[in-house]
């Protein structure tokens, strides 16, 4: 499975299914039909075009051969879709754990709550911030979400999810 997902990611969805689809459907073909002489074209469940009387490839693909292509197709879309469900789920999963909270307090937070700019409560001044969480974390997140007195809504980070903003507040309340 890590094959496929090292593929997905390299190379997308359709190199996936090409590389699962194509080795199958070439054993799928007889000799015969892999030596052809140019002008002959076959298409399965029809007769062969530019095939002479005598020509060994002048009858149509054999349906057991179309069906079995067709079931390596289905599986193919299955590990497919199986591969990139993972993918996401792992995507999601790494997105949930890259939040770097000190970072965005850097970003977004010192240069008020560093410098306790316009009444912040600076980062580490336990009382300033006891007197914040009096009210509760409740109180404490509508107010980093709508924004209070000259702080503005989510504090500047647009991108910032609450989830992402109440972990920015208690980056800031452990220093």
């Amino acid at each position: 499975m890590n094959i496929l997902v090292s593929l997905w990611r390299g190379f997308g969805a359709t190199a996936l299914l090409a590389a699962i689809v194509l080795p199958h459907s070439a054993y799928a073909q007889n000799v015969a039909d892999n030596i052809r002489p140019v002008g002959s074209v076959c298409m399965a469940d029809q007769p062969c075009v530019g095939a002479t009387a005598g020509n060994a490839g002048s009858s149509a693909m054999p349906a057991a051969t179309t069906a079995a292509v067709a079931e390596v197709v289905e599986d193919a879309v299955e590990v497919v879709a199986e591969a990139a469900e993972e993918m996401v789920a792992m995507e999601v999963a790494a997105a949930v754990s890259d939040f770097d909270a000190a970072g965005v307090y850097q970003m977004n937070c010192f240069a008020c709550h560093g410098t306790g700019a316009a009444g912040a409560p600076m980062l580490g001044d336990s009382e300033a911030w006891d007197a914040r969480m009096e009210k509760g974390m409740e109180a404490v997140m509508a107010n980093a979400i709508n924004g209070v007195g000259a702080m503005p809504a989510r504090g500047i980070c647009m991108s910032c999810s609450d989830d992402d903003l109440q972990q920015v507040v208690e980056y800031m309340l452990a220093q």
